[in-house]
């Protein structure tokens, strides 16, 4: 029994010595560890990310981040953090995302096998999104659970719309992009309560209307979303709103392509404005009867009143609203343009 601790003495400065340095080393390079130079790094592989031969090249987004501070050892919190891409189209708007604050942490197993594997959470538009990232093997899987978020105070669909959105937001995304198409699949849930459309301030720019026209707040009800993709192929299977002014229903595809950017639109949209909405005052009357007399609307006035345009392009670039009034109903087809032949996944 006495041999015991007179061991441990012997060997307890050789271990306890060299651990205690290690804990103290990384616990002073954890509070000492250069997190600006990380922020900038962050900034520039955003900006200017690098391709395969190691050139650099403008990605068309401004990224801003005021705090980057560590979160025990493999996290990270970051505030202020705004995301801007710049229009290519120089009457276009920029679309911006203003992030409140958000938390990473990385899988230390993924790291050490070089893939990327984080969980994070967002506090954005009086909101929150959560959910986990997962790069690995040419196989990305994304899941997000949204709650609360406010669209009136997203300045994306500010810039997208032309006109206010409000409503409150919320839903679930469970979606993984591989290489082989046959390996692409997951599913998009989307609520938006109370949705609104215009403020009786904003102009809304229609063709032939100059500058645009006022348009009184749109009741548009619940918007409820629901996409499911298989084979690199999804399909907007619900679309709808039914509210007090107006209906509002779609559907079609997202050809899904690796980078996200690359994945291509292609939606048939049909608003119906009800009575109540175009009796509603002066300006509702004088509104409907410029729209009648406009023959650029002409194209996207359907049979019963309603009307349709076709929504189509890539996700990273311009995506483009063509009238479509003759066109079959959004839902009416059993397939929309383009999904027999899934184009291949990059």
């Amino acid at each position: 029994m006495s041999r015991l601790p007179r061991l441990l003495r012997t060997i307890a400065p050789w271990v306890g010595y060299p651990f205690a340095f290690l804990c103290a080393f990384l616990f002073f390079a954890y509070l000492t560890f250069p997190y600006d130079r990380v922020r900038d790094w962050l900034v520039q592989e955003v900006e200017q990310p690098a391709d395969a031969t190691g050139r650099r090249h403008a990605s068309g987004l401004e990224l801003e981040i005021v705090d980057l501070s560590p979160s025990w050892l493999t996290g990270v919190d970051a505030t202020g953090v705004r995301l801007v891409q710049r229009p290519t189209d120089p009457d276009d708007h920029a679309m911006e995302i203003i992030l409140d604050h958000v938390h990473a942490r990385a899988s230390l197993l993924s790291l050490l096998m070089g893939d990327a594997d984080l969980s994070y959470e967002a506090e954005l538009a009086g909101g929150t999104i959560e959910g986990e990232y997962a790069d690995s093997e040419g196989t990305l899987h994304v899941t997000a659970d949204l709650s609360g978020l406010q669209l009136r105070r997203i300045g994306l669909l500010r810039g997208t719309v032309g006109i206010p959105v409000t409503g409150t937001a919320s839903g679930h995304v469970d979606l993984t992009l591989a290489e082989e198409v046959s390996q692409t699949a997951g599913e998009i849930q989307l609520n938006i309560a109370d949705l609104r459309l215009g403020d009786g301030h904003a102009k809304l720019a229609l063709p032939g209307m100059g500058d645009g026209l006022t348009i009184d707040e749109v009741h548009a009800g619940d918007l409820a979303v629901t996409v499911h993709a298989t084979n690199g192929l999804a399909q907007i299977e619900r679309l709808s709103a039914h509210g007090a002014d107006a209906e509002l229903d779609g559907s079609g595809t997202l050809q899904l392509l690796r980078p996200m950017r690359m994945s291509r639109l292609d939606l048939m949209l049909r608003l119906h404005f009800l009575d109540a909405y175009k009796e509603k005052s002066d300006r509702t009357r004088a509104l409907f009867s410029l729209l009648e007399l406009n023959p650029a609307m002409r194209p996207a006035r359907t049979s019963d009143g309603a009307l349709q345009y076709r929504v189509t392009g890539s996700l990273g670039s311009r995506i483009s609203a063509t009238a479509a009034g003759r066109a079959p109903a959004p839902g009416t087809r059993a397939q929309a343009p383009g999904a027999n032949t899934p184009t291949p996944m990059r």
